[in-house]
């Protein structure tokens, strides 16, 4: 990339040697997640109106002074909470909770089910259970 500046400005022709001595610093600002072609426009824009005396020495300068600030840490990937033991009824089994649940899904919702049906018992029986009581009462007369 550097030794293509000169074909974007003649003022910035820089040989094989100088080119090498300025890949690190320009190899830092890749790193910092800096395109190609963005150093490259930072580098060539703007050049001063009375010229470039020495194209090594104004590269250098902007790879050193306009070099961006390093990119924010990323943050920690969340880290996988360990297993508990659920507190439902049933045989003891671990789950691996997304908070600070002590019941696994399976055991919530039957939870909230008998939570529901004990707020709001049934009207009536469910049909099974009404057919099986009338074909109780018929067996025990008979």
């Amino acid at each position: 990339m550097l030794l293509s500046l000169r074909h974007a400005n003649p003022q910035l022709h820089l040989g094989v040697r100088e080119a090498r001595g300025l890949s690190e610093m320009a190899a830092d600002w890749l790193r910092r997640g800096v395109r190609a072609s963005e150093l490259r426009q930072a580098l060539v824009n703007a050049l001063p109106a009375e010229g470039v005396r020495s194209a090594y020495g104004f590269v250098r300068h902007r790879l050193v002074h306009k070099l961006p600030e390093a990119p924010a840490p990323v943050a920690p990937v969340a880290t996988v909470r360990p297993h508990v033991t659920c507190e439902g009824d049933g045989p003891e089994h671990v789950f691996r909770p997304r908070a600070d649940e002590t019941l696994c899904g399976p055991c919530a919702q039957q939870a909230a089910e008998e939570a529901h049906f004990a707020k709001y018992p049934p009207r009536q029986r469910p049909w099974r259970e009404r057919v099986t009581a009338i074909l109780q009462e018929d067996a025990a007369v008979h």
